[in-house]
């Protein structure tokens, strides 16, 4: 594995409003925050660049990266352009939010070397885009989608989400059919799954939402699934779909379990031996850096065990599967290929969309199986 890292996931923590499904660290944006998150992580950029490094990809998540000023925006895209090394083809993606971004924005984002934009649209319903505490309408979201092209850019992504409450199969289809109409590249799919500290989950535990019934959600997968590879975008892995050539590196370079760099609050890394992270508190994090110190929180160590289950289970998120030389695991997943939800060729597993309609569930007795078995320990 090489001994640099050949990602970067630069994490924004705030949003101007905080999703209803959304348990990820985030804090309300105002001025006041967005100066402190600024200063914190150009301090943090410095710091890091010293590690060693080639990024082949970028990625700018959140929270919402669009809600920064053009200002701050431009700070951030030129600290990391002069502090870091880039490989050629480097592929520079940014995530945006419909009601936060503007032509001037989209050409300072142009202007850095963005060249892969990921728009968070959810639904083209608007009464779904309302239970999910979305800011802006279907409207918004396909008006987004023409800026985001008349500014240049072609390799756009945009998130659709299924199983919201009150979702039917054809209200997803629908939304399905509008993003294919677009000039969209790749379709990122996402199930919902609600956490215990959302808004959501509590309206769903008290009753006033209900979600689709399974079948329904089963359907809406496989429907959406069959549909989106009948337009042209194939899926690579299980919730994500493009056009040939237009797959996300970022994404598949983290299947691929290469090392990546991770900054800005509660950002996770990976050096080949260790899983870490920032601390998930913009203050803590910005006490720390304003000594021009790093704190990394080791999650735990990558050992051969745990490299092991790594594979298997970020292997087989794709569609390319895992090759495993272990016979014991091969024999493991022949009894799930009875079933229908592997496929094995060779040394290779696949998951089939059956499997991957419950591939968490087969992931856990994966990993358990490896836990516990002491061939595989010794193999």
């Amino acid at each position: 594995m090489s001994s640099y890292f050949s990602s970067l996931y630069v994490h924004v923590p705030f949003c101007m409003k905080k999703c209803r499904y959304c348990s990820f660290y985030s804090v309300k944006w105002s001025e006041e925050v967005e100066q402190v998150f600024i200063k914190s992580i150009l301090r943090e950029i410095k710091l890091c660049s010293e590690l060693p490094h080639l990024f082949e990809t970028v990625y700018v998540g959140g929270g919402t990266p669009s809600s920064m000023r053009p200002k701050t925006l431009e700070m951030l895209l030129k600290s990391l352009v002069t502090n870091f090394r880039f490989a050629s083809g480097l592929e520079f993606s940014i995530e945006i939010n419909p009601a936060t971004v503007n032509l001037e924005k989209m050409n300072i984002m142009r202007d850095f070397g963005v060249n892969r934009i990921s728009i968070g649209v959810q639904s083209f319903k608007d009464e779904e885009l309302s239970l999910l505490g979305r800011m802006h309408s279907s409207k918004a979201a396909i008006d987004t989608i023409g800026l985001v092209i008349r500014s240049g850019f072609e390799n756009i992504s945009i998130d659709l989400m299924y199983a919201i409450p009150f979702q039917t199969v054809e209200s997803w289809m629908n939304s399905l059919k509008m993003a294919t109409s677009l000039k969209i590249s790749h379709v990122s799919i996402y199930e919902l799954t609600l956490e215990e500290n959302t808004l959501l989950f509590k309206d769903l535990y008290s009753g006033k939402v209900s979600l689709p019934p399974e079948k329904d959600i089963v359907q809406m997968y496989l429907s959406g699934t069959e549909f989106l590879e009948s337009k042209g975008l194939i899926k690579y892995e299980i919730s994500n779909f493009a056009k040939k050539g237009f797959e996300c590196r970022h994404n598949n370079n983290y299947w691929q379990r290469k090392p990546y760099l991770g900054i800005g609050p509660s950002a996770h890394s990976f050096n080949g031996k260790e899983r870490f992270h920032n601390p998930s508190d913009l203050l803590k994090y910005s006490a720390i850096l304003k000594y021009n110190s790093l704190m990394h929180i080791i999650d735990y160590r990558v050992d051969a065990k745990e490299s092991l289950k790594e594979k298997v289970f970020l292997g087989l998120r794709t569609t390319d599967g895992v090759v495993l030389d272990s016979e014991c695991l091969l024999n493991f997943f022949r009894v799930f290929e009875e079933e229908n939800l592997v496929k094995i060729v060779g040394k290779r597993v696949f998951l089939t969309d059956k499997g991957m309609m419950i591939s968490n569930e087969l992931f856990v007795e994966a990993l358990l199986h490896i836990e516990n078995c002491p061939v595989c320990k010794q193999e």
